[in-house]
């Protein structure tokens, strides 16, 4: 599933569009809103828009417990910023989300094998649809 060119937007993922603070995953964490999409538990919450924060946010976060070696973890990693640069522009489109507010996503991976491509992508697809639902309706999925 390649994303259309009808948005004519940039497949781009910004260091904006990263959470790098370690106090903004605790507080991601506690807030307890989650849902779960095999091989995702997804953590977000939706805050308001405020002037040096307008765009969305994500960490991928994949335990050292289930995969030892570095290289597989940044695999993963890898293809799951991919999947979320080609379709969080489709997805997660202002027109879609609430105009007031603005998504933080850590996306923590609990499969125990790499997947291919494919099914990440679809995945990631899927929680970004269900994402779009829960802030249109504003309860849990």
């Amino acid at each position: 599933m390649r994303p259309e060119s009808v948005n004519r937007q940039p497949l781009t993922f910004s260091k904006k569009e990263r959470i790098c603070s370690r106090l903004q995953i605790e507080n991601l964490l506690q807030k307890r809103k989650k849902l779960f999409c095999y091989p995702f538990k997804c953590f977000y919450d939706f805050l308001p828009v405020d002037d040096e924060n307008v765009v969305n946010q994500i960490v991928v976060s994949v335990p050292k417990r289930y995969f030892k070696h570095a290289v597989d973890r940044n695999r993963i990693k890898r293809l799951v910023r991919e999947a979320y640069r080609h379709h969080h522009h489709r997805i997660l489109d202002p027109q879609t989300l609430d105009k007031q507010a603005r998504l933080q996503l850590l996306l923590l991976y609990v499969g125990t094998e790499i997947l291919p491509y494919n099914l990440v992508e679809n995945k990631i697809i899927e929680i970004l649809e269900r994402l779009c639902k829960v802030s249109q309706q504003g309860s849990n999925p």
